[in-house]
């Protein structure tokens, strides 16, 4: 909604207060500077959740693949040349592929040579067919003669004696098929080597900070675009077409306050959680002096008796509306405004209370950084020699 003052005579500040921008809220332009500060005041809480969601999602992947992982696994991997017979035509066989030598590895015909060659040495150690599957695989990386084995168990007394009966086997199996003409070891481990876990504890730790960041941000992105609160004075003026006086520690608000008010205000505060005694000793102490503070009833009652003392015209009321920043209290201050405008009570002006005066600071960063440079060129004499040049 539209809110304006209204009129109350002759006022030598009225057209600058009506010529101010305004609009409504939900069209209001997204103040970019103000959102960027806001989120660099949010940042030591972007870190936190990123540190959260990184403890969060690496720490139950840690405690599951490490703490309270799997057992140590142990693997010997073997490399056979398969010699290939020659046909009648004097082709090779070639038919045994990567999917052939990965079903046969795992087929009765060598897991019964595998236990049977264990039994011999004395060394099956209670070891299932079913077990034993488990424990075998083949295939080939490259080469169509070249078939690799892998033995994998958790203990690497066990994975070596699994993987001699598998050479044996292996070479029986040859002699056995008349598509293979020979079998030759090309590489035998000595002893099992330790299976390096694949343990991706970082890479969970970033996933988990980067999913709490990225929800922290939307959050507070759309907590910031929604937040209807007054942060800074220009707010303030923008959207309600009031001018501000600034904050408490503002220079320039005793020259306002005597600009915009002949007489005292009156200090209607809209916030219950807003002390009225302190804001008037504060401004007291400022050497501004008021004629009341009041709350909401409080101003209501008051005007209500202005306007009954009157018989033909309506006695004006100048108040000063203090404003608690950041309070989500956009629609308070709508309210306000509405019932001094419909009391013809005139909001002249609007004090920023309890601020956050280093948000402020940051905001209007740049247009001190200028005037310090006008300042610094006037007083050396700079702006004089270049107008005589």
């Amino acid at each position: 909604m539209y809110l304006k003052t209204a009129p109350i005579g002759a006022d030598p500040y009225r057209r600058m207060r009506d010529s101010m921008w305004e609009c409504k809220y939900g069209k209001e332009p997204l103040d970019i500077r103000l959102l960027v500060l806001r989120f660099l005041q949010k940042s030591p809480l972007v870190l936190l959740t990123a540190f959260l969601g990184a403890f969060c999602v690496g720490g139950p992947y840690f405690l599951t693949k490490v703490t309270f992982g799997p057992a140590k696994e142990y693997e010997a991997v073997t490399d056979f040349y398969i010699d290939y017979a020659v046909q009648a035509n004097g082709e090779e066989y070639t038919y045994f592929n990567q999917t052939t030598w990965t079903q046969l590895i795992t087929d009765d015909v060598f897991t019964d040579k595998i236990l049977e060659h264990m039994a011999e040495a004395g060394e099956s150690a209670g070891i299932t067919k079913p077990q034993l599957r488990e424990y075998l695989y083949a295939t080939m990386l490259s080469d169509t003669r070249i078939v690799t084995t892998t033995v994998t168990t958790n203990e690497p007394e066990l994975t070596m004696k699994i993987e001699k009966a598998l050479v044996l086997a292996m070479e029986a199996f040859g002699e056995e098929q008349k598509e293979i003409a020979g079998v030759r070891i090309l590489q035998e481990p000595k002893e099992a080597s330790l299976v390096a876990a694949d343990v991706r504890t970082f890479r969970a730790c970033m996933l988990g900070a980067v999913l709490f960041v990225f929800v922290t941000v939307f959050y507070l992105l759309i907590y910031f675009v929604l937040d209807e609160g007054i942060y800074i004075p220009a707010t303030f003026e923008r959207r309600y077409g009031v001018p501000m006086l600034g904050t408490i520690r503002s220079p320039e608000m005793n020259i306002l306050v005597k600009r915009y008010f002949e007489e005292k205000p009156v200090l209607f505060i809209i916030d219950k959680k807003t002390d009225p005694r302190q804001v008037e000793a504060v401004l007291r102490e400022k050497g501004i002096e008021a004629a009341g503070v009041l709350g909401e009833s409080e101003l209501l009652e008051e005007l209500d008796r202005k306007a009954s003392e009157g018989i033909g015209d309506k006695q004006s009321v100048k108040v000063m509306l203090v404003i608690k920043a950041g309070a989500h209290n956009g629609k308070r201050i709508e309210k306000a405004l509405d019932i001094c405008r419909k009391f013809d009570a005139e909001v002249t002006a609007g004090l920023l209370w309890e601020a956050d005066e280093r948000l402020i600071s940051a905001y209007e960063l740049p247009e001190h950084v200028l005037y310090t440079w006008r300042r610094l060129r006037k007083e050396t004499g700079r702006d004089k020699d270049i107008s005589q040049a």
